[in-house]
């Protein structure tokens, strides 16, 4: 819970405060809590919350506080898959997987393994010391996170490529509906 009571733009409603508040969590949250940073009564924020899962912005989960809310991982990520297809170019997009290939090629080299499972599995070496370990610890996070975005890039270029082919642009130039039948 906040220690000060959060300010709030004057035109800010309950539902869009209760909706930054559920959406801008990394933690689960429980509804009281919510509704204590949205400034509004836990009834009031469980309406809303409830309203965000049926719409799968939100997943509800059972926590030692309760029922507690979080943003819907798959909803991120297509959000995110969605707004790099919109806001960069197949080329940009290219780029980026080709830096990523880059680094991942690096790491490779630099601590001789052919995979990330690899790479784990050197952090056991005896003849390592706890800097070096800590060190390919980190390379194993950032690695993972490469992983994870080179996903979205792919994904973001079979989006672009597939709203091409059903006759629609991107949001960065042209038309910004679907073609319709009939």
């Amino acid at each position: 819970m906040s220690e000060k009571e959060p300010t709030w733009p004057d035109k800010t409603d309950a539902a869009e405060r209760v909706r930054h508040v559920a959406i801008t969590r990394t933690e689960p949250r429980n509804a009281g809590w919510i509704a204590d940073e949205a400034a509004v009564s836990r009834d009031t924020a469980v309406k809303y919350l409830e309203r965000m899962v049926d719409q799968g912005d939100l997943e509800r989960i059972e926590t030692n506080d309760g029922t507690s809310y979080k943003p819907d991982s798959v909803t991120q990520f297509l959000r995110e898959v969605r707004q790099l297809a919109e806001s960069h170019s197949v080329d940009d997009l290219t780029q980026e997987l080709n830096a990523i290939g880059d680094e991942l090629d690096a790491w490779k080299a630099t601590y001789e393994v052919d995979s990330l499972a690899e790479l784990r599995q050197s952090i056991g070496r005896e003849d390592l010391t706890g800097a070096e370990r800590r060190e390919r610890l980190d390379v194993i996070d950032e690695w993972e996170y490469n992983i994870e975005v080179r996903e979205s890039i792919q994904l973001a270029i079979n989006l672009q490529s597939s709203l091409t082919t059903l006759g629609a642009e991107s949001r960065s130039g042209g038309s910004k509906t679907l073609p319709q039948e009939g």
